[in-house]
């Protein structure tokens, strides 16, 4: 198996386990016990299909553990995963995201800043400069989605 797939398959692994094993992977996609073993077998090139793949993020997803299979093949295309929250918005939490925002670059600056003050940058400062960027992509997010639901002609 190559590599790219290994990874996929640890995040369907992963999936399976926030439905409580094959068991509960089985039944949460409808198939078989021992079909859901195949996909949690690391040595097995079994993966599940598009449904299945989609109902056991479903599952993490409600218990909070993000989207591993989603967010897996996304990975291994280059790209990252980000949930638009649910927000119903006014003209004045546009501002109020847009000033969140900001602040969160603000965050990123001063995170470098302290990471520079020895001349080199640490894991542990990498780290952290990753948190804030991450903090940062999020309320663009926010923001993104803030602009997407306000009222047209508002």
């Amino acid at each position: 198996m190559i590599a790219a797939l290994g990874r996929i398959k640890r995040a369907v692994r992963e999936a399976i386990g926030a439905c409580g094993g094959v068991d509960g992977a089985g039944m949460t996609a409808g198939r078989s016990r021992s079909v859901a073993g195949d996909w949690n077998n690391l040595n097995h090139s079994a993966f599940p299909p598009l449904d299945c793949a989609l109902a056991l993020d479903e599952v993490a997803i409600s218990r909070g553990d993000g989207t591993p299979i989603l967010s897996a093949l996304a990975a291994e295309l280059g790209h990252v995963l980000y949930r638009l929250p649910e927000v119903q918005a006014g003209p004045s939490d546009l501002s109020t995201a847009l000033i969140d925002a900001c602040a969160e670059f603000g965050d990123i600056s001063d995170a470098i800043r302290a990471a520079l003050t020895d001349a080199k940058v640490c894991a542990s400062d990498s780290t952290q400069i990753t948190k804030q960027i991450d903090e940062a992509m999020q309320s663009l997010v926010r923001l993104r989605v803030v602009v997407n639901v306000l009222p047209s002609g508002e």
